[in-house]
């Protein structure tokens, strides 16, 4: 044993690589399905502790020789990356392909590990400092995974271990006597076992912890260090442990450890989608048997010998000097080259992407970062509809986790009144809301809510009787009742929770109490205000049980089950479902609407299941589907299917939600609309909620927009929340509309229609004395028809397209109003586009701001009497317009410190500005031409205000509180 030859070290490492290439491939078999359950979830993150930083200590040791960071060996690491990270970004939809998609991030480490370790391996003490580095890079949230930097970082030390640990030292090790060398490897197995126990609970590691990401709070870094001592013991056992003989199948994984790291990856995914519905014990079952068969299918000799081939031609188009013919690699090569150069210059040219959506039209709408977009504004005729529509409100779940219950004990009773406090005027003033009754009511006896989620602690939902008293004095007038919990307590407490609905008045669906009450009410009809309405509700499963036993079992009589994507089950669920339509169309009713309970937790995205589900209710005849069950919001859109409107939403996310994590605190309420005349669809809108966590109190959904607007409730926020709470509101209207829309210009509800977005005009501006005697409301009043002309300030570029003056319009609705402006534009801009500038009676023009703050000889008005000859000429281009009557010049607009596009100091830039001004009044009292400048009245409110009360940035309003404020000081100024 202790003459050990080279071949059989070789071995040993293959060995090593193989134990860590299956638990790789099981890790991520499982990994999209942690949600299930605490044994699934604890397991991979087990596996996550060590078996990455295994894997990079072994490349470390192998990365020595002068052929890994030769140029052919970093040549095939790049092309793998490009080919594969490629095909991997066009299938699951990328953000760039600069970003590593999944597992390829460990190609970019590697070259990077094998380009710079043989340089500083030569300093002292060099492993000490990457390990100082990785541990602090994770303070520094700006290094993520663009070209895997945070991972690059933070895993270079155990690549630097192992790239240090000299031959002779291994094979001292391994010279070991096996029973010798076994003990200790048990021992520091065990060691590295129990700590790692202790600080999974201790430290609460996310997935990100164990992929570097930066810390969310400073102690993460204590658990960071954790982390390196039970990956270096884990990596010491394995070495202790590993056979040093050749093990059938798995000495030949760990050889061909690259092709099934390369490739394993789709398959564990799609693995994954199929899997997720079973129980938790088929999926381990089914997770151990498909990582070896996967590892059997990517890592044999013959997939290797091929793959290799392929590399060695990919290689050979660079470094090779023969002419051959055009092979397969070639091809491969010419195509993702391609459509790598494509994607890039589309992505640079156009701000498009493969995976963009088309203004909030595409049902996916994924998320975008489009800027200075002019939303489409709602007119009269889209208003009064919307006014007069007759609207459905729809929550996502109404549930209680263990502290929402304990909270609401008042000493006497259990009260939720203060869950729903601002959100009750939007319920209630709703036609007809529905909500999510997610979880039973089994009695106190039965022990409440037993979890706050991923707290260690089993969850089971038990609600008390008085929630459901509370969700109907909320406004709600129909919950459905089918969910995945709603056996958390039993057959008798799903039973007992029906009675309780009945007894509070809440009208419910989902769930029933024997075969007859189902046969008899699993289709819902509700007449309301003349419409009538078919409800149809839906659940994946319960938890914890069998499928089979809801669908064609014992149970089968409690609720009504949608899942699978393809299968004999699915066939014939989805024939339930058709004879479910065909009974509903029977009764005649107005609209047919769906609840459907399913989805993946925690993500944005609408996966394949219930894709294909609302799909085959969209085809059987659905006006109407409300999904709920992910838990964060998803998109909702109203698109034209066969000839008619549909209104679909896959999640609005929790109601009031306090598990934090996973964007728990963001959610929001849905609106539908109803022609009331023809019943047709034509709308819908959201209300944006977030989730308030007191001090003392409960957990509460809380509308942003009254939580900027409502002085009595922001007295209880803190600057904190509101961070929070723009948070919410980007990651809601990204998700539903495809771009971000700031907190500032929040409106009581974003509406939208089949063509995306539809921006509600800014109103409510308060008319005084004051401004009615003024040169502006007295010149517009006179007017049949203004034209305001400007730069970003007026065109609203920066706001959705809203322009300072919107709210003046509803103050003259029988003036013609008309806007032309531009982004970043400045007097010399305007004075080329006087042909294009609509005809009016009276001009409104606001220009010269950005004369001041470019300075750019080539077209600004670089002096004041500069800046006033130019405006004179633009005034006498406009004069020649048929219509021309009145001009009336605004000073440049004032912009405050921190203006990061000018090059100016704040101080000259607000000289520049006032001489600009000044020279505009002087020359404007001379020829007798209508002036304002509300600079003066602007500065003085924003002095004693928080500028994003009303500003977007340095200079821009925004649409609600800001263009109003503008609106009001220039009606002031004379």
């Amino acid at each position: 044993m202790n003459n050990i030859n080279k071949n059989q070290r070789s071995v040993y490492w293959d060995n090593i690589k193989g134990i860590l290439m299956l638990l790789t491939v099981f890790a991520h078999v499982l990994f999209q399905l942690q949600d299930k359950s605490r044994i699934i979830n604890t397991t991979v993150d087990m596996i996550y502790m060590f078996h990455m930083p295994a894997f990079v200590f072994v490349s470390g040791y192998f990365g020595k020789s002068e052929r890994s960071h030769s140029f052919e060996s970093i040549l095939k690491l790049v092309l793998l990356y490009f080919v594969f990270n490629s095909i991997m970004g066009f299938i699951y939809h990328f953000d760039s392909l600069l970003e590593p998609m999944y597992s390829f991030w460990y190609l970019v480490a590697l070259i990077v590990w094998r380009l710079t370790a043989h340089h500083i391996a030569k300093f002292k003490e060099i492993r000490l400092i990457l390990f100082v580095v990785a541990l602090f890079i994770g303070f520094y949230s700006s290094v993520d995974n663009t070209f895997a930097a945070a991972r690059i970082i933070g895993f270079y030390p155990y690549y630097m271990c192992g790239y240090l640990l000299s031959t002779e030292k291994a094979t001292e090790l391994i010279n070991k006597k096996y029973f010798k060398r076994t003990v200790i490897g048990i021992a520091v197995a065990v060691a590295a076992a129990i700590i790692s126990v202790v600080a999974y609970f201790y430290f609460k590691y996310s997935d990100l912890d164990f992929q570097m990401g930066a810390y969310s709070e400073a102690s993460d870094s204590f658990g960071r260090i954790v982390l390196f001592i039970i990956a270096f013991l884990a990596i010491y056992a394995l070495r202790c442990l590993s056979p040093e003989r050749k093990i059938p199948l798995l000495t030949m994984f760990g050889r061909n450890t690259l092709w099934i790291f390369i490739l394993h990856r789709p398959l564990t995914l799609i693995l994954s989608d199929c899997i997720a519905k079973l129980s938790v014990g088929w999926i381990n079952v089914i997770s151990v048997a498909a990582t070896i068969a996967i590892c059997l299918l990517l890592g044999n000799n013959l997939t290797a010998k091929l793959m290799n081939r392929f590399l060695d031609g990919c290689t050979a188009i660079f470094i090779s000097d023969e002419k051959k013919k055009i092979n397969f690699s070639q091809l491969v090569m010419l195509g993702v080259g391609l459509f790598f150069v494509v994607n890039v210059i589309l992505t640079s040219y156009s701000g498009f992407s493969f995976d963009d959506t088309q203004n909030g039209k595409n049902p996916d709408n994924e998320i975008s970062s489009e800027e200075d977009m002019i939303y489409p504004v709602m007119d009269k005729t889209q208003e009064e509809r919307f006014d007069n529509a007759f609207r459905i409100t729809f929550s996502g779940d109404l549930i209680l986790l263990e502290d929402q219950v304990k909270r609401a004990y008042n000493g006497k009773d259990y009260d939720f009144t203060d869950v729903f406090e601002y959100a009750e005027p939007y319920i209630s003033s709703a036609d007809y809301a529905i909500g999510v009754f997610e979880g039973p009511m089994a009695g106190e006896d039965a022990g409440y809510t037993s979890s706050n989620f991923d707290d260690d602690k089993e969850l089971y939902l038990n609600f008390p009787d008085s929630f459901a008293s509370a969700v109907k004095n909320a406004g709600f007038d129909l919950v459905t009742t089918a969910n995945n919990h709603v056996l958390d307590k039993g057959e008798k407490a799903a039973q007992r929770t029906l009675d309780i609905l009945d007894s509070s008045g809440l009208d419910h669906t989902g769930t029933y109490s024997n075969e007859t009450d189902k046969n008899n009410k699993h289709i819902k009809i509700v007449e309301c205000q003349g419409i009538k309405m078919a409800v149809l509700s839906y659940t994946y499963g319960s938890n914890s049980i069998d499928d089979h036993k809801l669908i064609d079992g014992d149970l089968s009589y409690l609720t009504s089950i949608v899942c699978g994507t393809e299968g004999e089950q699915f066939e014939f669920l989805k024939s339930r479902v058709e004879q479910d339509f065909k009974e509903a169309k029977a009764l005649s009713p107005d609209i047919i609407i769906v609840l459907p309970h399913l989805g993946t937790q925690f993500s944005n995205k609408a996966d394949q299941e219930q894709k294909v589900w609302f799909d085959i209710f969209k085809e059987n005849g659905a006006d109407i589907i409300l999904g709920d069950h992910p838990h964060v919001v998803e998109p909702a859109f109203v698109e034209e299917y066969n000839g008619r409107n549909v209104f679909t939403a896959y999640c609005p996310g929790n109601f009031a939600n306090i598990y934090r994590k996973n964007q728990g605190d963001t959610s929001m309420l849905i609106d539908v609309y109803i022609d009331r005349d023809n019943k047709q669809i034509i709308g819908g809108s959201i209300v944006p909620l977030y989730t308030h966590a007191r001090a003392d109190g409960n957990f509460r959904a809380v509308p942003i927009y009254e939580m900027m607007n409502n002085d009595k409730l922001r007295a209880q926020l803190t600057t904190d929340d509101l961070e929070l709470a723009a948070k919410s509101n980007n990651i809601i209207t990204n998700v539903v509309f495809g771009h971000e829309m700031d907190i500032t210009s929040v409106t009581k509800r974003y509406y939208f229609n089949q063509d995306g977005f539809i921006r509600s005009k800014t109103t409510g501006i308060e008319l005084t004395d004051e401004m009615k005697s003024g040169l502006l409301y007295s010149e517009i009043k006179r007017a049949k028809s203004v034209c305001f002309v400007g730069d970003s300030v007026t065109e609203g570029t920066k706001n959705g397209g809203c322009p300072w003056y919107e709210p003046i319009e509803e103050v003259f609705p029988s003036v013609e109003f008309s806007n032309y402006s531009k982004g970043g534009c400045t007097v010399s801009y305007m004075l080329e586009k006087t042909d294009e500038i609509p005809d009016a009676e009276l001009y409104v023009i606001a220009l010269g701001t950005n004369d001041v703050r470019y300075r750019d000889e080539k077209t600004c008005a670089m002096t004041a009497e500069d800046y006033v000859t130019r405006m004179t000429e633009l005034m006498n281009a406009l004069s020649d317009k048929p219509s021309f009557s009145k001009v009336i010049l605004i000073a440049p607009w004032y912009s405050t410190d921190g203006d990061a596009v000018s090059k100016l100091s704040f101080s000259k830039k607000t000289q520049l500005n006032d001489e600009y001004s000044l020279a505009l009044k002087n020359y404007c009292k001379e020829h007798s031409v209508g002036f304002i400048d509300a600079n003066g009245e602007i500065k003085a409110v924003l002095s004693k205000s928080p500028n994003r009360k009303f500003l977007l940035d340095h200079i821009h309003p925004n649409s609600t509180r800001g263009v109003i404020m503008y609106s009001e000081a220039v009606l002031k100024g004379r």
